[in-house]
């Protein structure tokens, strides 16, 4: 049995996903002087910085990645974690909107991005399609 093409409405949320990504990147070049504070006040150093960043956007990549390739898993994990990390976001977002304007509003953009590419990925075209892939 042939697999169905990805739906348009996929393609899509796996494009403003991937989107989040570079600004994600942006913000992380904005924001590293404040983030290497906080890090040095908690005794780390640049480097513990660095790693993290480039582990939390490795794995959003890899998120990424297996939802283009029809991993239901993945969909349903990436919504699990979007949605206990709200609440976590909220203090962040406000404090970043507060020291950095223009970062607190690509942030905020980030999250408007995720929840759209959120909607498109749970619509009945796009469940379909990752059921389809399953088989």
């Amino acid at each position: 049995m042939q697999k169905k093409s990805r739906p348009d409405k996929v393609s899509t949320a796996v494009t403003l996903l991937w989107i989040t990504i570079a600004v994600g990147v942006i913000r992380s070049i904005m924001e590293f002087s404040n983030s290497l504070e906080t890090a040095t006040a908690s005794g780390f150093g640049p480097g513990f910085v660095i790693f993290i960043t480039f582990f939390t956007l490795a794995f959003l990549a890899f998120f990424i990645f297996m939802i283009g390739n029809g991993k239901n898993w993945a969909r349903i994990t990436f919504l699990v974690l979007f949605i206990i990390g709200i609440p976590f976001s909220i203090l962040p977002a406000t404090q970043s909107l507060i020291a950095n304007p223009i970062s607190g509003i690509l942030g905020i953009s980030q999250t408007i991005l995720q929840i759209i590419a959120l909607v498109f990925l749970f619509q009945k075209p796009s469940s379909d399609w990752f059921k389809s892939m399953k088989k």
